[in-house]
């Protein structure tokens, strides 16, 4: 009798403990259609049905942002997926500024970009507008310029919720760290943003960090680390979300590699922290190989499998 007691209590423990499963799980496996068609070999892997992805619109050319819209949009029609578009304020090539946008020179492209997810059964889409706006990397950094990265998110917003049928939720997602600019300069309202999202890479660019433990830590505590991002969106009244976490490998040999205590401690911070979705970027890219599905990571897909599987 008093065994079973003991495993009634254990089990009743497992009932209540946050579970890194409680979230919504995503993934992006690559572009529109050739992402859609990788999904069943991740699922595979992780012992778990994909319920989102987080895709982006070209960012090369004006000319190849808009003729990305209805193909991105096409692809994930009918898939049963959930959808985060990543929106471009602008290309890398000849964009303009952002003080162009924020007086409407673009606003046709937005409201191309709104019709396409009603029309291919997304009106409720996720919008993730200019990401990653903090750091020095993308085209409409917003150091340059905070006041016109903040008049212009306004407008797109402004542009996308006057397509009729749209119900949009639109995500404002900084970089983890403080990068070229804090990025609380550049919070466009609470108004014009209902998730607080935020990108999360295992890389070392300190000795300091070379440590996978100390390293997490660091995630955590850091300036506009994973404990800032919580209590901002908090403090906002705004759900969280992880839009892009990878651990892998870089050229530049800045990327953690195959590094299970980072995956560990994603999984936990999830559990914890109940965010409305997180999606692992399981990528092969140039810029960051993050691919676990393939193995080359073998304790973090080991770890990732456990901690994410419901197989498990």
């Amino acid at each position: 009798m008093r065994a079973m007691a003991g495993v009634l209590a254990s089990l009743m423990l497992l009932a209540v403990e946050p579970s890194a499963r409680a979230t919504e799980f995503g993934v992006y496996r690559g572009p529109g259609c050739d992402g859609r068609a990788a999904l069943p070999a991740f699922e595979a892997f992780s012992g778990r049905k994909v319920e989102r992805t987080v895709d982006a619109l070209s960012q090369e050319t004006w000319a190849s942002l808009e003729s990305s819209i209805d193909w991105i949009t096409g692809c994930w029609k009918g898939s049963g997926v959930k959808l985060t578009l990543s929106v471009p304020m602008m290309p890398k090539s000849n964009g303009g500024s952002l003080q162009d946008g924020a007086k409407g020179e673009h606003d046709e492209v937005y409201r191309h970009v709104a019709r396409a997810l009603v029309a291919n059964g997304y009106p409720e889409a996720t919008v993730r507008i200019g990401w990653e706006f903090n750091g020095d990397w993308m085209p409409w950094a917003a150091a340059k310029d905070p006041d016109g990265y903040i008049a212009y998110f306004r407008r797109i917003v402004a542009v996308m919720r006057g397509v009729e049928g749209t119900r949009f939720q639109f995500n404002w997602c900084p970089n983890h760290r403080r990068h070229a600019i804090d990025p609380t300069r550049a919070y466009p309202g609470d108004d014009v943003v209902d998730v607080v999202g935020m990108d999360v890479y295992d890389e070392i660019w300190s000795p300091l960090h070379a440590d996978a433990d100390e390293r997490w830590a660091w995630y955590l505590d850091q300036p506009f680390g994973l404990r800032w991002h919580k209590a901002f969106a908090a403090e906002h009244g705004k759900p969280i979300a992880y839009d892009e976490w990878g651990t892998g490998l870089r050229p530049d040999g800045h990327g953690a590699g195959d590094d299970p205590v980072f995956i560990a401690g994603m999984a936990a911070w999830f559990a914890d922290s109940r965010p409305l979705y997180q999606s692992y970027w399981d990528n092969p890219s140039q810029e960051f190989n993050t691919q676990l599905s393939n193995n080359q990571f073998p304790h973090a897909a080991a770890i990732f499998a456990s901690r994410f599987g419901l197989s498990q």
